[in-house]
Order: structure tokens, then C-alpha cells, then sequence
């Protein structure tokens, strides 16, 4: 985030601050990662304010998006102190210093007496140096979200700067660049944190005219813009004050505020940031799938190898039969004329033990022979399956990596899933701490209204029990499945996570006894546990459940509730 548009942000919310006669009052105060903070200003709108100190991506706008807070056991000291200084204050002011990426904000609040006092918010956003510290009315350090070199009390000093900002009032005409090549240069390395492509515009426009003309037109509307542009590059979204007229076929979004274009820039990064994730999951499963089946199929190339050499036990075992009244022991073995060799000659046959039978032995070696000669036959078999394996295997892996946009990885992922062995397709992780679950996906499920209103919900085939069971089921729901039989796995949804009824369990026992395969029978025993108490065995199939406390209902299979469309 450069200097222009931080202070277009800044100016954005000093204008709705100075339509307020007391200011924004300042509610919650949450922890969103050990180096960002969100406060509630209590907003008509609803938005939060986003202050995070990131050493690359230090940020400060407004967004409507709940942020997702912080484990409580991980939040940083500044955030407790924060909250406590900032108790029932409000902020009153926000202030851009001038040519520093630095912005303060004041909050009209309360000291430790209870006696009117300010405190000031200064959020560095300056690359390493990038910071949130929490000072008092004669700007002295409280505490601060990153380490910092100092200590309490002390005063506080802006983060050394890499170089000045050139003023280009005061530069000499002769100093300014005089050729698009020189002023490429200059704002390459004059100006820091100014995007490539906004030094390409410059240069493209200056090709119209004087160069240090079109730099000062440039600089006229990054001061002031008249609205916010929203690009979707190739290297990734980005978001400039004006718009890129040397390449017109990009696409872009127009935004009257800044904020809410930067809060759609970051939202749009992070749902690039979870294709790519799915994407390198998806990989990931498909690189372990493929070297899995390589592995196996070296493995066969191995057992064949050596089934391939028991050709010598038949020889053995022929030669054995063929010597048995001439055949002489020895301390290694029992020694035979080789038939096979040209001219006949001596060979010793290795046995067990000294007094080992030479029939037997002979018999021993042939069985040996004809194992190896079924173990080639199976082999072959099971080479055929894992070469149609591993070349599905490797289409999917084209598949994943031509798959360029979100729709066609959205395509390609639900091919993956009937393809990909179930136990290494990647898991939906739970929700963290303090986020509301998004509505649950439903479709392909059957769905029944049971007494009291509760809803009940039967899978249909293996993958959606599993669905149902480990993915959208809660802790508290009640999981119902036939005993000793196959079926549906039956979940009965309980958000208020209180004792479900006995009627609404039958209900459901009924459910789970009828989509079964004991659907015929008379009574069939169901089992019955919360959904805390399964877990999915290691490596096993979809569908396949570990209850650890269950208890069995009877129930009649009969299907009589009535279904939600």
C-alpha cells in the first residue's frame, strides 16, 4: 500500500469523522493473527477497521467482512491493553504524516482514574519497520503489537526511512528527466512503493508529451482521485487511483471509495490465496497417489525378478529325481550330474538340513517353482490394473494443471473426488475459533421435517454419509445407522445442542432401520451416538464410521415423515 492511496483512505475516513459531532464510538476490539487488529467502530454500515503490521502487507481499511479472531491463548499483550485503553472511547481524528507511510489515530477516552485523557493509535506500515503502538496523549509507548527496540514510556520516534520523497517543485529543470527511459528511472528509484505498472503509465502517457508534464498530471490525480480502479492482473489482483490506459484489455472494477475497493482487493486475493491452496492439496494427493502406484509397480518388477530366477528350482528339482540313486551328500548339500550342462558335470544342490529326504527335497523345490510360477501369473494381472491406474493418475495430474480458472478447477476437483483414493483426497478443515459455520451444503441428501421441527437428514450413497457425518454434522447432532447392517447414516440436526426428544429419535430410528438393508424385517436395532463420538478409521473407506459410545433403539422401517423440498 503506497503513500497515495493510504492517504486517500485516511482522507476517506477523516471526511465521515467530521460529519460526527462526537466521533465513532470504539465497541470490540478483537485479535485477528498475531500481528493484525480489527476494531467494531459501531458504523451504520457495519464495517470493521483492519489495522494489520505485516512486514509485507501491512494494511489499514474498512471492511463488512467479520473478521475471524484470534485463539484467546494465542492473542498478543498490545491487543489486552488495547482493550482496555480504548473502553468506552471514541475515535475522533485520523492523520496522514506527510510523505511517510504512517497514519495516527486519535481516540478521545479515559485513563486508568477515570479522568478524560486522549490516547493515539499510530499504525506503521513501513516494510520492516511496519508496527501498531498504543501512546499516550504526550506520545509516549504504552505497548506495541511487534517487538520493538525500547521500552515502556519512552518516546516514541518515527521508523527510519529508506530515502526522502523528491519534491518535484524544488528540483532543478535541468535535474528533471527529459526522456521517457530517464523518467522511468527516476520513479523507479526516487519514489518508493510505487508499482511497476503505475511507472508504466507515466511513461506511456509522457510519450504524448513532456515527460516531467505527464509526471506532475500523474501526480495532480494520485493526490486527488476521483475514483479507484481494481485490476485483475495476471501476477494477481491489484488496485491503483488511476486507471491504466496503456493496456485497455485488462479487467477492471470501478469503486467510488477506497475502502471498499481495498476490502474487494483483499477478499479477492484471499479467495486466490484458497484456489491455490486447493489447487497444491489436490496436487499433493495426486503426487502421492502416483508415486504410491510406482512404488507398487517396482515392487512387482522386483517379485518378478525373483520369480523369474525359480526357473533354476525346477531344474533342481528334476535333477534331484534324476540323480536319486547316484546322487552323494556333502557338507553342503547333495551333489548330482547336471544333465543340463554341455558336457554333463558335477553340481551340488543345497537341502535344508543334512538329513533331508532327496524326494522331498525335490518336492520342496518344485513347489517353489510353481508358487513363483503363480506369482508371475498374478503379477501380470496386477500390473495390468496399476498401469490403467497410474495412467489415470497422470491425466489427472494434466487435468489439474490445465485447469487455469475457478470454474474449471471447481470442475476438475469434482472429478478428482470420484477418481482420487479416498483416504488421500484432501480433508475440509473445521472452522476456527469465533467463526459462524457458513450455511451447510445439503444437496444429493434427503431431508425430512421431524416432530418438534427437527430436521433429519439421510444420506444417499457412501461418500455423502461420510459428508454428512464428518463434515456437516455438528458435535452435538445425534448420528443414528442400523445395527449389523449396511445403510444411510441418519443425523439428527440439534443447534440448540439440548436432550433431543425420545419421538424425534424413533422417528429417525425408523429412517435408518427403512434406508438399510434389513428394510424388510419386522424391527431392526439401531444404533444411536452424538456425533463427538465417531471418528473415521484410518485409511478406510467412505462411509465406514469408529463409534466409541453408542446405545441401540428398536425401530419399525417405515418412511412417514414428511420430506423438505
Amino acid at each position: 500500500m503506497d503513500g497515495f492511496f493510504l492517504a486517500a483512505l485516511v482522507r476517506e475516513l477523516q471526511d465521515s469523522l467530521d460529519r460526527l459531532d462526537a466521533g465513532l464510538p470504539v465497541g470490540k476490539v478483537s485479535a485477528i493473527g498475531r500481528d493484525a487488529v480489527a476494531l467494531d467502530l459501531r458504523r451504520r454500515d457495519g464495517r470493521w477497521l483492519v489495522l494489520a503490521a505485516r512486514p509485507h502487507d501491512s494494511r489499514f481499511y474498512l471492511t463488512h467482512r467479520h473478521p475471524q479472531e484470534a485463539d484467546l491463548s494465542g492473542e498478543p499483550p498490545f491487543v489486552a491493553r488495547l482493550r482496555k485503553a480504548l473502553r468506552g472511547a471514541r475515535l475522533v481524528g485520523v492523520v496522514k504524516v506527510p510523505a511517510e507511510r504512517s497514519v495516527t489515530l486519535t481516540f478521545a477516552g479515559f485513563d486508568e482514574a477515570e479522568q478524560p485523557t486522549r490516547w493515539y493509535l499510530r499504525q506503521d506500515l513501513t516494510g520492516r519497520y511496519a508496527n501498531l503502538w498504543l501512546l499516550t496523549a504526550e506520545e509516549h509507548v504504552v505497548e506495541a503489537l511487534r517487538p520493538w527496540q525500547g521500552l515502556p514510556d519512552a518516546p516514541y520516534h518515527l521508523p527510519p526511512t529508506a530515502s526522502p520523497t523528491p519534491d518535484g517543485s524544488a528540483m532543478p529543470p535541468e535535474h528533471r528527466p527529459q526522456t521517457p527511459a530517464e523518467l522511468e528511472a527516476f520513479l523507479s528509484n526516487a519514489l518508493r512503493g510505487c508499482h511497476r505498472r503505475l511507472v508504466q503509465e507515466v511513461v506511456f502517457r509522457a510519450r504524448t508529451g513532456t515527460p516531467w508534464e505527464a509526471f506532475e498530471r500523474v501526480h495532480r490525480e494520485l493526490c486527488h482521485p476521483r475514483a479507484f480502479y481494481l485490476y485483475e492482473l495476471p501476477e494477481g489482483p491489484e488496485v491503483f487511483l488511476l486507471p491504466l490506459t496503456y493496456e485497455a484489455g485488462l479487467p477492471v472494477t470501478t469503486f467510488a471509495s477506497a475502502h471498499e475497493a481495498v476490502a474487494a482487493l483483499y477478499a479477492r486475493r484471499e479467495h486466490r490465496a484458497a484456489q491455490e491452496s486447493l489447487r497444491r492439496q489436490w496436487q499433493h494427493a495426486l503426487t502421492t497417489w502416483r508415486k504410491r502406484l510406482e512404488r507398487a509397480r517396482h515392487k512387482l518388477d522386483v517379485a518378478d525378478t525373483q520369480a523369474g530366477e525359480a526357473e533354476q528350482y525346477r531344474r533342481w528339482g528334476e535333477l534331484l529325481y534324476a540323480n536319486l540313486a547316484t546322487a552323494k551328500r556333502t557338507a553342503e548339500g547333495v551333489e548330482v550330474v547336471d544333465y543340463y550342462a554341455e558336457p554333463p558335470s558335477a553340481l551340488v544342490i543345497p537341502l535344508e538340513s543334512p538329513t533331508e529326504d532327496i524326494a522331498a527335497a525335490a518336492q520342496r523345490y518344485f513347489r517353489r517353482y510353481q508358487r513363483a510360477q503363480r506369482t508371475l501369473v498374478a503379477n501380470a494381472e496386477r500390473r495390468a490394473v496399476l498401469e490403467a491406474e497410474l495412467s489415470v493418475a497422470l491425466a489427472c495430474e494434466r487435468e489439474l494443471s490445465g485447469a487455469t480458472d475457478e470454474a474449471a478447477l471447481a470442475a476438475c476437483v469434482q472429478v478428482l473426488r470420484d477418481r482420487v483414493p479416498f483416504d488421500l483426497q484432501p480433508r475440509t478443515p473445521p472452522p476456527a475459533n469465533g467463526v459462524r459455520r457458513e450455511k451447510a451444503d445439503l444437496s444429493g441428501l434427503r431431508r425430512y421435517r421431524g416432530p418438534e421441527g427437527y430436521e433429519i437428514v439421510v444420506g444417499r450413497t457412501a461418500r455423502d454419509n461420510d459428508r454428512l457425518t464428518f463434515e456437516l454434522a455438528h458435535p452435538r447432532d445425534l448420528w443414528l445407522h442400523a445395527a449389523d447392517y449396511p445403510g444411510a447414516h441418519v443425523v439428527i440436526r440439534n443447534p440448540q445442542r439440548q436432550a433431543v426428544p425420545p419421538a424425534v429419535i424413533l422417528a429417525a430410528a425408523e429412517l435408518a432401520a427403512y434406508f438399510s438393508q434389513a428394510r424388510h424385517d419386522d424391527w431392526v436395532d439401531v444404533r444411536v451416538a452424538e456425533r463427538r463420538h465417531l471418528t473415521r478409521p484410518r485409511k478406510g473407506a467412505p462411509g465406514q464410521v469408529l463409534v466409541r459410545e453408542s446405545r441401540t433403539v428398536r425401530a419399525m422401517p417405515r418412511e412417514t415423515l414428511p420430506r423438505i423440498v
